[in-house]
């Protein structure tokens, strides 16, 4: 199978500029054993600085104008992306995008709506609760969009075909019920797909699917659609330069792609972890 994360970094041609970029978050807290999680503080300035920078923030409904060919785009416009739709962003990265007018993109777990992340490596300070269904609708009342992360966090390239259908057409109807809303947009857990699963996620009926390291390709693909994935190593000139092309870009997309083959090893190492602990109890109970 051909994994997307895979392919070697490549500079950034004039395809990409067809559609607008798109940046990913997740956590917006304060310190925890991991990556994937800005300062509040930072946060703001990063989006204050892109602002003042020119770019401007466009919602998902822009950006699928965009990529359909209903509009032309210009080139400093940025969807806002957060993965995982964690409770902690109603603490303070929703409060200012609010206050800023910028409207985001979330992408719910639907089967871990209201619960904590136990899909992530149980490690010190990293249990975090998920938006529960009556904040997922108040803040879709209050403008903000939700798209789907699959049901369960699982990487989508291992799973059968009926464990595949049912992550991501579940998750799909699962939160239009909730909502009475359409689900549009598709993230891939880990950023990870292949040719099986795009062809899956459109026959499920979504209209875009996001990675985060997709392979070269003279045009893009709405199926493997690139985001760039923001971390706490991350400055505002690194934004930038991911934003933006020549070898800074180069250095940004080697960077995520080594962060990307890293995180995909959680879903390994929670294997190996749950076996030791059951041959652990094991013993313990057979001695």
């Amino acid at each position: 199978m051909a994994y997307h994360c895979s392919s070697a970094p490549s500079p950034r041609d004039s395809s990409h500029e067809t559609i607008p970029r798109v940046l990913a978050y997740h956590k917006v807290t304060g310190f925890e054993l991991g990556g994937t999680w800005v300062p509040p503080e930072r946060f703001e300035r990063q989006i204050d600085a892109l602002l003042d920078a020119g770019f401007r923030f466009i919602d998902e409904t822009a950006f699928l104008d965009a990529l359909d060919g209903r509009r032309e785009p210009s080139g400093r416009e940025v969807l806002l992306t957060f993965d995982d739709g964690y409770r902690v962003l109603l603490d303070r990265a929703i409060p200012a995008l609010e206050s800023r007018g910028i409207p985001a993109l979330i992408f719910l777990l639907s089967a871990f709506a209201g619960a904590r992340n136990t899909w992530e490596l149980n490690l010190p300070g990293r249990r975090f609760m998920h938006l529960g269904w009556d904040e997922i609708g108040d803040l879709a009342r209050r403008g903000f969009a939700f798209g789907s992360h699959a049901r369960t966090h699982r990487d989508l390239t291992r799973l059968s075909p009926e464990d595949l259908r049912a992550e991501l057409e579940d998750s799909k109807k699962e939160i239009e019920s909730r909502l009475a809303a359409p689900v549009r947009s598709l993230s891939y857990p880990f950023g990870r797909s292949n040719e099986r699963v795009r062809r899956e996620a459109e026959r499920a009926g979504y209209r875009a699917a996001f990675t985060l390291c997709p392979p070269r390709s003279a045009r893009p693909d709405r199926y493997a659609l690139r985001r760039e994935g923001i971390y706490v190593i991350d400055s505002i000139g690194s934004i930038k330069a991911k934003l933006g092309t020549g070898l800074p870009f180069l250095f940004e997309d080697f960077k995520g792609r080594m962060i990307n083959a890293f995180a995909v090893l959680t879903p390994l190492f929670k294997d190996g972890f749950r076996r030791a602990n059951t041959t652990s109890r094991r013993s313990r109970a057979d001695s």
